[in-house]
């Protein structure tokens, strides 16, 4: 299922710290102690995810597998308190240095995440069968709420999207490919380090690429468009968390950033 590879990876720190106990040494004494550690080196929102893996299995193997667990330990400790939601956005000259000194993949992504507010795997599975540069759409068959979506394109948007599809192009010369492949090269992680080492280098703080699709979305109620257009735009399927969006713009008023075209 979607999001496999991150959970294997928390599955193998959970096996490395705690594979070596026997079940009926994993109680919640271990569990707290697990938790003081991980919280020196991740961040409770990480942790909580680790530890929801953890008590979802525990309660597989008793009740699916009959493996007799009295009592779940995961569900008798504290947990701390999750970090507050970012808002970070982005400052007065931060894009033009960030397009500026990116190579040209990155920035075109960087382009398509402040014009479509995608999150970062929708951007990387494009493919040029879901584009239809003659209506200026792109449809997004797979997210991260199993809802497809179609969302307008801005120029700055197609411009991008037609580099991108010319590079690709140009690296796969007369080769075709048995199957159709994304536009984009990068991995997953590959382009949060891309992005991470870039911002370090242009000594820009505190700024990770899910940035963007908040910075985007604030830009589309800076526009004057309603709650339920953004979230057909950028796939929110809560629209309480938009409003939090609305509620800063209404409070910090507008930053002046300038947009382009949608």
């Amino acid at each position: 299922h979607k999001g496999q590879q991150v959970e294997a990876y928390r599955l193998g720190t959970l096996k490395k710290r705690l594979g070596a106990l026997r079940l009926i040494h994993l109680t919640p004494k271990e569990i707290a102690s697990y938790r003081d550690v991980r919280l020196k080196e991740v961040s409770p929102a990480s942790l909580k995810r680790e530890l929801t893996i953890l008590s979802r299995v525990l309660t597989i193997a008793s009740r699916d597998w009959g493996i007799s667990i009295p009592q779940n330990p995961v569900k008798m400790i504290s947990l701390p308190k999750a970090d507050k939601a970012r808002t970070r956005r982005l400052e007065a000259g931060e894009e033009a240095k960030l397009l500026h000194h990116s190579s040209a993949e990155l920035h075109r992504i960087i382009v398509l995440a402040l014009e479509t507010g995608m999150r970062r795997g929708e951007i990387l599975s494009i493919k040029k069968s879901h584009i239809d540069f003659n209506k200026s759409v792109l449809f997004i068959p797979s997210t991260k709420t199993d809802t497809p979506r179609s969302i307008p394109l801005s120029s700055a948007a197609l411009t991008s999207l037609r580099g991108q599809l010319r590079a690709s192009q140009s690296v796969s010369g007369d080769v075709i490919p048995l199957h159709e492949t994304s536009l984009f090269t990068y991995s997953l992680r590959g382009l949060s380090g891309a992005f991470l080492r870039l911002c370090r280098r242009l000594n820009i703080d505190n700024l990770h690429f899910h940035d963007l699709r908040h910075e985007a979305t604030s830009r589309l109620f800076e526009k004057g468009l309603n709650p339920v257009e953004v979230a057909t735009i950028t796939g929110h399927k809560d629209t309480r968390m938009l409003m939090s969006y609305n509620d800063d713009i209404r409070n910090d008023g507008n930053q002046g950033f300038e947009t382009s075209e949608t």
